[in-house]
């Protein structure tokens, strides 16, 4: 599989839409599989004649357009003007494919063609207007019946007006699922925080009372954690204590949960979730938001083909105080700058359950790297 990806903040669409058809062309590559176009809000107006140049001259095989309030692209992120991110595709292997789903009935909805293209898909990228009668309950339900899939995405936010999604067919939607048939991805979430404890296990809890870690009570295992973090660093890891939740074999987090409080008389911590015993866990500190902390533990690892990000705060702060951002080091993160996305209201993404919409702050699918 390849990707590519381009960015450009020209203001006028048309000049923008040139400028990043004229990168992708400048691969010398045949037809992609799949082209996304994420544009900001200020470019709502004008997908139609943004999709029809896209597919004029591109000729993608499927081309979508999403617009939100903010972009991410080719290493570099737009949270307020005019931008458009366009992001390329190639499936490596003739008979895979992608193919774009309605979910605006929900899934009972769907029709059998649509039921078992989901079935076979690998892969699914959802997008939905937030505002969609149900989207919440549509994005939880295909998830339960999708826990072995990646799935990344998220609820599209609008800066001015709602956000739209369309395709080059005319056809808009109020939720949509891109199913790819590859499996080589990898969904992952990033919860911007550092990890300040090795590997435990939960080896007591009631509800969510975590009440022993490692045969010791829990409040004694916070407590050990903390003592052994320099002075200075105490007071700031104690008040943003969490619990990550981490896959037993890779070690990768999967979900942090903010620890709520403690019951000193019998040594347990409440957390913000239910933690079985023989729950693999770490604890954490929460970071602030402008920090890189937790993004780049999450989506590193070999280089990748591309990624497909979705963010609901802006992952440099600089874009959030000058209206553009470097996003040098998630590129360097990844191995590569094809990636594209923007940004979110909610996103979706693996938890320690399965996949979920998540109040982690970013989502990614990493394609090039085999799903565990």
């Amino acid at each position: 599989m390849r990707c590519a990806a381009a960015l450009s903040t020209h203001p006028i669409a048309s000049h923008a839409t040139g400028d990043v058809i004229a990168d992708i062309l400048e691969l010398g590559d045949e037809r992609p599989d799949v082209a996304i176009v994420f544009a900001t809000s200020a470019f709502s107006g004008a997908a139609e004649d943004i999709l029809r140049t896209v597919k004029t001259i591109l000729q993608p095989k499927k081309v979508l357009f999403a617009a939100s309030s903010g972009v991410l692209g080719a290493g570099s992120e737009v949270s307020s003007g005019a931008a458009i991110s366009l992001w390329a595709f190639w499936f490596q292997a003739a008979d895979e494919g992608v193919t774009f789903v309605r979910l605006d009935e929900g899934v009972e909805g769907l029709d059998y063609f649509s039921t078992r293209l989901l079935a076979n898909a690998e892969t699914l990228v959802v997008l939905g207007d937030p505002s969609l009668p149900m989207v919440t309950q549509t994005v939880e339900s295909l998830c339960e019946l999708s826990r072995t899939k990646n799935i990344s995405g998220g609820l599209l936010t609008g800066s001015n007006g709602p956000p739209l999604l369309c395709d080059g067919d005319s056809e808009v939607y109020g939720c949509v699922a891109i199913a790819f048939d590859s499996s080589n991805a990898q969904a992952t979430l990033a919860h911007r925080s550092s990890a300040i404890s090795g590997t435990m296990t939960v080896s007591r809890s009631v509800g969510s009372m975590v009440c022993e870690i490692d045969g010791v009570l829990a409040l004694d295992a916070a407590h050990g954690v903390l003592s052994q973090l320099p002075t200075e660093e105490r007071s700031r890891s104690a008040s943003r204590l969490g619990l990550a939740v981490l896959d037993s074999e890779s070690l990768s987090v999967i979900d942090v949960h903010e620890v709520l409080g403690a019951d000193r008389e019998s040594g347990a911590l409440a957390v913000a979730a239910v933690l079985p015993a023989g729950t693999v866990v770490a604890f954490h500190r929460n970071e602030e938001s402008d920090s890189f902390a937790g993004i780049d533990v999450a989506l590193g690892g070999p280089a990748a083909a591309g990624a497909l990000i979705f963010a609901c705060a802006t992952v440099d702060p600089e874009a959030e105080h000058e209206g553009v951002g470097d996003l040098g080091p998630l590129t360097e993160t990844l191995g590569t700058a094809a990636y594209a996305g923007v940004h979110v209201a909610t996103v979706i993404g693996p938890g320690s359950s399965g996949p979920k919409l998540s109040a982690a702050p970013l989502s990614a699918v990493i394609f090039g790297r085999r799903h565990h």
